[in-house]
């Protein structure tokens, strides 16, 4: 009898042991939360006047300085400080989201006889190659969006570097916002890379012309 109640003891002991373990462990899980993803938005410049060329383009996917080389909604609350958007994420890297607009925005733009990305391996005559260089909510002042973009275009068909280079250019846009928050953000950035858009047609349509009459 003795023994029967020792090995109870143990048996409901060993138990007792588990159920604290397995309460302990459903204490320490962390609720799951949502994170909110955001792209741009805005509609493609409409732009009279352009010239139309039989050449064909590849546009480089963009490149993008470190700090800002990841989805996340990176913000600027003061000098020497960069932070993030918790539960925001940008849907894409901005050099892919970047690209990807701007091939949209060229299409429709009609300049070249054919547009491709960087994953078309079709011979091409142009290339576009983009580097950015500010990608971000400042809240320094002004809320505003700051974009700030280095583009070059080269004529694959010239020899010489210096015939090769038809033009390189810094773009700078600084948007305000409505408000501070992720969408506010979204939608600032999305004025900014509209302005950046139709800036970038119209001097790739200059470069064309200017090319012409040489």
């Amino acid at each position: 009898m003795k023994k029967h109640t020792i090995k109870t003891c143990v048996r409901a002991g060993f138990f007792l042991i588990i159920a604290v373990v397995f309460t302990s462990c459903l204490g320490r899980t962390k609720a799951p939360y949502v994170v909110d993803q955001f792209t741009l938005e805005y509609a493609s410049p409409a732009i009279g006047g352009l010239t139309s060329t039989n050449e064909f383009i590849r546009i480089e996917r963009f490149s993008v300085a470190q700090s800002f080389n990841s989805t996340a909604m990176v913000y600027k609350p003061q000098a020497y400080r960069f932070d993030a958007y918790p539960y925001s994420r940008w849907r894409v890297n901005p050099g892919d989201l970047l690209s990807d607009f701007v091939i949209r925005d060229i299409r429709k733009a009609s300049l070249f006889k054919g547009v491709f990305s960087d994953y078309s391996d079709e011979p091409v005559r142009f290339v576009l190659e983009g580097a950015i260089e500010e990608f971000f909510e400042s809240d320094e002042g002004p809320n505003t969006a700051v974009l700030v973009v280095n583009v070059t275009l080269l004529d694959r068909k010239e020899k010489e570097i210096t015939k090769k280079l038809l033009f390189q250019k810094t773009y700078r846009f600084a948007t305000p916002l409505q408000e501070r928050s992720p969408e506010g953000l979204a939608k600032g950035m999305s004025s900014a890379m509209a302005f950046f858009s139709e800036q970038l047609i119209k001097d790739l349509d200059s470069a064309l012309k200017a090319k012409e009459q040489r």
